[in-house]
């Protein structure tokens, strides 16, 4: 019994030895023993390499992220590589914030009624309007910029400002009056925009007008609906043709008179004539402040923008503040250079005083009527 006892532990011992694979033989596939061996040493070199890979696309080797594979194949995430979703068009300080800024601050209102403001309320007075209508807008848009900076903002815009600062509820119901406001807005600018056109035509037919504006509308909705980069690139022509107006004007005050329209040049007696009040009857300084200042109010449009910029926190402050320090440059000089040239009855009685300074008549009468509808873009 004890003999068999031996010899049955003996075959337990002996069984995993037993149970071991047979070596391949190499010869057979006409490999050697040494080919074999690099092979082999090969293989495992590549297992470990791919595993401590896996292992960095982990979490400590606890979870396997789902299509670890493709992305150590490209840069892109699983689901851009495997769907094709295109990545969305972003842009800068420049393109993005500057450009609606300025766009929206440069309103028809200093080229339609600049000269008539001046008439009535002087140089002086003027510039004190100006001052403290874009006063007024930079405390806007440096509370604006500190809620920017100080929360994460990725999209909203001035929604967004007023959802975090005043809850989601209130900020609901504002943002609704907020939208309906700016459809308002932009259907009164683009009627004005049709009668301006009616005007040119001579015709009295109010049904062009509503027809002209109709069309208007639905080029801004085929606009919006192709997409932001034809937003910016709309704006940007529309820049280019602000920027030729602008120097046209600055320039045609230095080489062009119209005595018969009131445009006498550079003279002394103009300033002193223009630097003091003479209001017509029914206006005050705050009527004509009132007037003005509805100019100023688009500085929130680059903030709008903040789903379309690189880099928000960064773009939308320094977009900003640049668009009203340009724009606050530019109405102090057109306020200046109007009372400088221009006698006060033309100043107060001619509304389109701005396009007898310039050099050329088409410029500066083209761009009042694009300004109007391109706003609400």
């Amino acid at each position: 019994m004890a003999d068999n006892y031996d010899s049955e532990n003996t075959n337990l011992v002996s069984s995993p030895s037993k149970k071991e694979k047979k070596k391949p033989d190499w010869s057979r596939f006409g490999l050697s023993q040494e080919q074999a061996k690099a092979s082999e040493t090969s293989l495992n070199t590549f297992s470990v390499d791919k595993n401590e890979a896996l292992y960095q696309h982990t979490d400590g080797g606890k979870h396997n992220e789902l299509f670890t594979e493709d992305l150590q194949l490209s840069h892109k995430p699983w689901w851009k590589a495997n769907f094709f979703i295109s990545e969305p068009i972003l842009f800068g300080t420049w393109d993005g914030v500057f450009t609606s800024c300025l766009i929206n601050l440069l309103g028809v209102i200093i080229f339609l009624r600049m000269g008539w403001i001046v008439g009535n309320t002087g140089i002086w007075l003027a510039i004190l309007i100006i001052l403290f209508s874009c006063g007024v807008v930079l405390i806007v848009s440096l509370s604006a910029i500190g809620v920017c900076e100080r929360c994460n903002m990725d999209g909203g815009g001035v929604y967004f400002l007023i959802s975090h600062v005043l809850g989601g509820r209130i900020g609901g119901s504002i943002g609704v009056i907020y939208c309906l406001s700016q459809a308002a807005g932009c259907s009164l600018s683009v009627m004005g925009f049709g009668e301006s056109i009616l005007g040119l035509l001579g015709s009295s037919n109010a049904w062009i007008a509503r027809g002209i504006a109709t069309a208007v509308v639905l080029l801004l909705l085929g606009i919006n609906v192709a997409g932001v980069k034809w937003v910016i690139r709309l704006q940007l022509v529309l820049l280019m043709v602000l920027f030729f107006s602008v120097m046209d004007f600055l320039v045609g005050s230095f080489v062009h008179t119209d005595p018969e329209n009131g445009v006498l040049g550079y003279l002394a007696v103009n300033l002193n004539n223009n630097s003091y009040p003479d209001f017509v009857e029914g206006e005050s300084f705050f009527t004509i402040m009132g007037l003005f200042f509805s100019t100023v109010t688009g500085i929130l449009s680059g903030i709008n923008m903040s789903g379309d910029l690189h880099d928000p926190f960064n773009n939308i402050p320094t977009g900003t503040l640049s668009a009203l320090g340009v724009s606050t440059f530019l109405y102090v000089s057109m306020a200046t250079v109007l009372g400088a040239t221009c006698t006060r009855f033309s100043l107060q009685n001619n509304y389109m005083i701005a396009e007898k300074v310039t050099s050329s008549l088409f410029l500066p009468f083209f761009f009042p009527y694009i300004n109007r509808p391109d706003n609400y873009i």
